[in-house]
């Protein structure tokens, strides 16, 4: 089974869409991966941006207590999404498991 788990913050606020009367939300997480160059000692940090869909409860709970930048860990499962036309497939990650990380902090 392909299971991934990720922490990251929410690029936008999540936008709730009814899709044949179940919740569906597409939202974005953005990750950041450290590195220290050799030559220099610098260390640098590099945005990765993932795509994630959450159904029904989970959706409606993101929507509900999630906005722009607040963290979460999400447990997903990577699935082709729908062709593009430069015959590629993106890869979206649906949400099995997730957790907000500080909600209480403002």
């Amino acid at each position: 089974m392909n299971i991934c788990n990720f922490t990251g913050f929410l690029l936008d606020d999540p936008e709730l869409s009814p899709d044949d009367g179940v919740s569906h939300l597409v939202f974005k997480l953005i990750t950041y991966t450290y590195r220290r160059s050799k030559s220099t000692g610098e260390k640098s940090r590099i945005p990765t941006v993932l795509t994630f869909e959450a159904w029904h409860t989970g959706a409606e709970t993101i929507a509900k207590l999630a906005k722009k930048g607040t963290k979460m860990t999400v447990s997903a499962s990577a699935r082709n999404s729908m062709p593009h036309t430069n015959g590629y497939n993106d890869i979206v990650f649906r949400v099995n498991e997730f957790d907000f990380g500080c909600l209480n902090q403002e």
